[in-house]
């Protein structure tokens, strides 16, 4: 059966057609209202269109492998006499060159690749080989006088489309920059501040941010695929980056937490940076000063309820990670900055008070807590993550995550609440928490407690005029389910796999993005 006769076939067998048709002027006779609902149904089909065409498609994507027009071609654009074996897979159309005109012409585009005909079929080749040499510190083109080659000539630039080996020059002139500086200048991010002998571009960088937010994608994974695209028969070695690609990302994704969050115009960014400082804010949720009108807080008691608070208090068990490297060898950029807790405070807190017994649930066996001090933990730094949310809305509170390391135990709990609502500006809270029935019981004790925070004057200010209840009763809250945290683990749960083996600093740089993107 030919491709015709197949598409022909599958068209014939679709029983979609009208048993019969008004006998009219409009329509004809029945052999041309019959082709014309065939040609209806097959344009509204594009599938069913391309499939007798697809020969053709493969015809030409194999025509591409070869020449194709240009094997007429004998003579270049320069008008020179040098043969033309070369061609750009990354410039538009499929003109072959010379050597001396791919050199000019990519002197603008060195990152594109490269492709020499060796008779009967093209072999890639890198355009260093070729002599193309990057200038920086000037504009493509220009030369510099002083010119200092990259360490030992050997400089690699990961870009969307493939790794590269490039000849580079630093610029050694009288404007000459630190060579971090004129990396980042060229939209090169580098990997390291001295003699960087690796970078990648902003565009793979912006690219690979957005995808692991779509996809969940880890950095190594994506590494290797951008190393298959490069060479997917494993034939040419490529160059080892993986793990200096890693450490680029983490960079990058602070970088971004930084600039977003408007710190990089403070001249004391690290000093003058508070807790929670790069965070997404609940635009929907009251913020005063931000979407609350002047003198809310005079409001009269019975209408007071407007400017309620809903949060609520959850905890994700996925969200695991390994007993691998420590916070001194892998330190956390944010301190604090974002969602997590600042880490030292946390642990110093958990460690004074870490030895009391988790009081057992009298209400019902609710497993997270009556469980938390027998949860087994071999080989685990952290068995989950609890966090406060706004529960309308479903947005992570600054200082409102932190790790667990038995279950859900209060003790935990506790520090990340008063933390969270330390951001909190509004007279009346109201809290959702599954085991609210038992954990309210002991809130204004634990309060006191917990309070050996550095803002433990402004907390026991807030506390003393403000408002808590919790979400047993249907008093002024609606038909809030307090569900909201369990949406957003469907989220985040697909990070689980790659987070679990990093170490600590990384694995709560890389949550406190996907947090700050999901808000």
């Amino acid at each position: 059966m030919t491709q015709t006769d197949f598409a022909k076939s599958s068209f014939d067998t679709w029983n979609e057609m009208p048993l019969s048709e008004p006998d009219n002027g409009k329509f004809g006779n029945e052999d041309n209202v019959l082709s014309t609902m065939k040609k209806k149904r097959i344009q509204n089909r594009p599938l069913c269109q391309w499939i007798p065409e697809w020969s053709s498609y493969l015809d030409e994507m194999i025509r591409l492998e070869g020449h194709g027009n240009d094997i007429l071609q004998d003579e270049c654009n320069c008008k020179g006499e040098a043969k033309l074996l070369y061609r750009c897979h990354d410039c538009f159309g499929v003109k072959m060159m010379c050597h001396m005109c791919v050199l000019n012409k990519h002197a603008h585009n060195p990152l594109h690749r490269i492709k020499e005909w060796h008779g009967t079929f093209f072999v890639r080749i890198s355009l260093k080989s070729l002599g193309l040499r990057v200038q920086l510190g000037h504009h493509p083109g220009e030369k510099c006088y002083n010119p200092e080659p990259a360490t030992a000539d050997d400089f690699v630039v990961i870009d969307v489309h493939s790794i590269h080996e490039i000849g580079l020059d630093f610029c050694g002139c009288e404007t000459v920059q630190v060579h971090y500086k004129q990396l980042l200048r060229a939209q090169w991010f580098p990997s390291s501040v001295s003699n960087p002998q690796t970078a990648a571009t902003f565009a793979l960088m912006e690219f690979f941010h957005l995808l692991s937010f779509e996809s969940k994608v880890s950095a190594y994974e994506f590494y290797h695929s951008i190393a298959r695209r490069t060479d997917n028969t494993s034939i040419t070695p490529i160059r080892d980056r993986d793990s200096v690609f890693m450490r680029m990302v983490r960079e990058w994704r602070h970088l971004k937490q930084l600039k977003r969050a408007g710190r990089g115009h403070d001249p004391c960014v690290v000093d003058a940076t508070s807790a929670g400082a790069c965070t997404v804010l609940c635009p929907a949720c009251p913020q005063p000063s931000k979407n609350l009108p002047d003198n809310w807080e005079n409001a009269p008691q019975e209408t007071r309820w407007i400017y309620a608070l809903f949060l609520a208090i959850d905890a994700n068990f996925w969200l695991k990670r390994k007993l691998v490297s420590s916070d001194n060898i892998n330190p956390s950029l944010n301190a604090g900055w974002s969602y997590f807790v600042e880490e030292m405070a946390y642990k110093q807190y958990l460690s004074e008070r870490g030895c009391e017994p988790q009081e057992k649930s009298t209400c019902v066996s609710h497993n997270a807590v009556n469980m938390a001090d027998i949860k087994t933990s071999r080989g685990l730094a952290a068995t989950g993550v609890g966090t406060v949310d706004c529960v309308r809305h479903d947005m992570k509170l600054p200082n409102g995550v932190g790790d667990l390391q038995k279950g859900k135990k209060y003790l935990n709990m506790d520090y990340l609440v008063f933390s969270a609502i330390l951001s909190v500006s509004v007279f009346i809270l109201n809290l959702s928490y599954d085991v609210a029935c038992q954990w309210h019981k002991k809130l204004w004790t634990q309060c006191h407690l917990t309070c050996t925070l550095p803002a433990k004057t402004r907390l026991s200010d807030f506390l003393s005029q403000s408002s808590i209840s919790m979400l047993i009763s249907n008093h002024n809250v609606g038909h809030t389910d307090g569900e909201a945290p369990e949406r957003g683990w469907a989220n985040i749960n697909h990070v689980a796999s790659s987070t679990k083996e990093m170490g600590p600093g990384a694995r709560r740089n890389t949550l406190d993005d996907h947090f700050g993107d999901w808000n």
